[in-house]
């Protein structure tokens, strides 16, 4: 599990996550949102499309999951295009919005379960299906050895 506010900012993973978008002139730099967002004014704004390009991208981020306690404010024009932003990349999207109202303890272990189960079911071929759109190797090394371990581990709830 990864908060949105705590990815990683090493040049070399993000030049490699990035690495097409800046190489084809999407983005100048791997922290752009412009390709996604042309009216950056709000730093939370910001973060939360950055998280889902990130999301995308990553390997081994294969479920982002959204967690709001409301559906206004500046962050509602936000929710589509975060979620076409990791859905694009056959990353699986998972929103829990009105964290504040009463929900049922059952509810919530229902879409807990449909989650997991998502994960075990579709993990291995998202993982494979992003690595195969990186550059070869990258800051972890990454070759066969690698990756069959990476998508062998298992998903627990």
């Amino acid at each position: 599990i990864l908060w949105g506010q705590y990815l990683p900012l090493d040049d070399d993973i993000l030049g490699w996550l990035f690495a097409r978008d800046l190489a084809e002139g999407h983005i100048k730099h791997p922290l752009d949102i412009a390709d996604v967002w042309r009216s950056s004014y709000s730093a939370n704004t910001n973060e939360l499309l950055w998280g889902a390009k990130f999301a995308a991208r990553m390997p081994w981020i294969t479920c982002a999951i959204r967690l709001s306690s409301y559906e206004c404010g500046m962050d509602q024009p936000t929710y589509t295009p975060v979620q076409s932003i990791a859905e694009a990349s056959g990353t699986l999207f998972f929103s829990f919005q009105d964290l504040d109202s009463t929900k049922p303890a059952g509810a919530m272990r229902i879409r807990t379960e449909t989650i997991v189960h998502y994960l075990r079911e579709h993990s291995k071929k998202i993982i494979a299906r992003k690595l195969a759109d990186l550059p070869a190797g990258g800051p972890f090394g990454i070759g066969e050895a690698a990756e069959a371990i990476a998508v062998e581990q298992p998903v627990t709830a």
